[in-house]
């Protein structure tokens, strides 16, 4: 990790104006990836602009620089750098991603299992369990301090991609991160999880008791789905930030192996998250072999036609792992 990364924090060091940015839809990951490397580039006196066309998820807007995101750049701006974080594949970028003469040269950093290499320089770095680790690295690789601003990003970044520590990635060096934040940083991981975890609103309840009411089990009991629509999200008053996680109850379901949300994209298509609790379902394999990609654990892709169509697809590609299959899908 650190040849690779000492390439990327040489050249942040060099750069003056350096744009940073993420997959469309930021999550916590990203968003917090993204505001712990504006931390510590702010703090070295760097000009720094945080971009995405989409907005930043309610629940991490508490975060330090996450309301200096724009949405928009400048019609006159150019940077020396770009940094694009979390981010595997080009198309989830967006088609209005910047021209090369105003993003300057392109780093990607990426920890996904699968995807698609882009940009000047792809470093992608699957063993990590979250972008957030790069950037911790970073820093130490620059000798530069993690301050409480850099830190809180940081622990938000690990602790959205492992579930809490829960998930199959977490491992020692997360886990040895989330120490350091705690200890030399001065992290309150309760204060933290209340931040994160407390501050639903009242629709994202009535959502939840809609999708486990309509939840459907498939794949002989392996698989459960759960279906969101515009329509049910402004029966229940609720946004699309309030679907954020709901694909866990999935997962959680008794003798269920993967957990599958699918709704309308608003980029057009069908939206698919997958969730994957065993060693059967390789979340990252099955959603790339569609076209999308991800962790093992976690991953998701767009399909075309409607919701009845997505929902054959997957069941159809869930029932090929278990039947021995999927091989045929998978690129060569």
């Amino acid at each position: 990790m650190t040849e690779e990364l000492q390439v990327v924090a040489d050249k942040l060091a060099a750069a003056n104006k350096i744009l940073l940015t993420c997959h469309r839809g930021p999550d916590g990951d990203s968003v917090g990836s993204m505001v712990a490397l504006a931390a510590l580039l702010k703090e070295q006196r760097k000009q720094v602009v945080l971009y995405n066309p989409d907005l930043v998820p309610r629940y991490l807007k508490w975060l330090p620089h996450a309301r200096s995101f724009v949405q928009q750049l400048k019609k006159n701006a150019s940077f020396d750098l770009t940094v694009v974080v979390d981010c595997g594949d080009p198309k989830l970028l967006g088609e209005k991603f910047p021209a090369k003469e105003v993003t300057g040269e392109v780093i990607a950093l990426d920890h996904h299992g699968s995807g698609r290499p882009f940009g000047d320089l792809f470093v992608s770095l699957p063993e990590v369990a979250a972008v957030g680790v790069m950037v911790a690295h970073i820093a130490e690789l620059l000798e530069w301090p993690l301050s409480k601003e850099a830190a809180a990003g940081l622990y938000v970044s690990i602790v959205s991609d492992t579930g809490g520590f829960r998930y199959a990635n977490t491992n020692g060096q997360v886990l040895r991160l989330a120490a350091r934040l705690v200890d030399e940083a001065g992290i309150d991981p309760a204060e933290m999880g209340e931040r994160m975890s407390f501050d639903s609103s009242p629709g994202r309840y009535q959502l939840l008791s809609k999708v486990l009411g309509d939840m459907q089990v498939a794949v002989s009991g392996k698989a459960a789905f759960i279906t969101i629509t515009p329509q049910l999200l402004k029966e229940c008053g609720a946004a699309w930030e309030d679907t954020e996680g709901l694909i866990n109850y999935a997962r959680s379901l008794r003798g269920v192996e993967c957990g599958v949300l699918i709704s309308p994209s608003k980029y057009g298509g069908i939206r698919v998250s997958m969730r994957s609790r065993g060693a059967r379902f390789d979340a990252g394999k099955i959603c790339f072999a569609l076209g999308g990609g991800g962790h093992a654990g976690a991953a998701g892709c767009t399909l075309e036609g409607s919701l009845e169509d997505a929902r054959k697809t997957i069941e159809q590609a869930l029932q090929a792992v278990v039947d021995g299959d999927l091989a045929k899908l998978l690129p060569q």
